[in-house]
C-alpha cells in the first residue's frame, strides 16, 4: 500500500511540474486562421496577435503575447485582443469569453475567448 501511495505521489508532482513549466499554450485541438495574424502596438508595447477557431462554431480564441517577452495581464491581452478581432470576424456585437482566457506558465502569453 505504501508503494502505491508513493507511486501516486510521485506521478502527481510530476505532472504539476509539467504543468508549472509548460511555456507554450495548446492549440492543437484549434485551427488557426492564418489571414488573422498580425503584429500591432498598444499601450506603449508591440503584441503578436493570432486567431484560432473552432470550425463552423463561435468563438474565436486569441493568442496575445508581448514581442518584448514581458508578462501581461489578461485583462491586457482583452484590451488588445477584442478591438483587434471586431474588425476582421465580427458582424454581431462582441462578448468577451473569461471562461475560455488561458495562459502560460509564465503569463507571457495569453488565449483570449472572444464570441461575436
Amino acid at each position: 500500500m505504501k508503494k502505491i501511495s508513493l507511486c501516486l505521489g510521485a506521478a502527481l508532482l510530476t505532472s504539476l511540474v509539467g504543468c508549472a513549466a509548460n511555456e507554450t499554450l495548446d492549440t492543437s485541438r484549434l485551427t488557426k486562421v492564418d489571414e488573422n495574424h498580425a503584429s500591432i502596438e498598444a499601450n506603449g508595447a508591440r503584441y503578436t496577435l493570432d486567431s484560432y477557431i473552432i470550425p463552423f462554431n463561435q468563438p474565436y480564441f486569441i493568442s496575445v503575447q508581448r514581442d518584448d517577452g514581458k508578462p501581461l495581464t489578461v485583462a491586457e491581452a482583452a484590451a488588445v485582443a477584442q478591438p483587434y478581432i471586431e474588425p476582421r470576424g465580427c458582424t454581431q456585437p462582441v462578448a468577451r469569453r473569461p471562461d475560455l482566457d488561458k495562459s502560460n506558465g509564465s503569463k507571457t502569453q495569453w488565449i483570449v475567448g472572444i464570441e461575436c
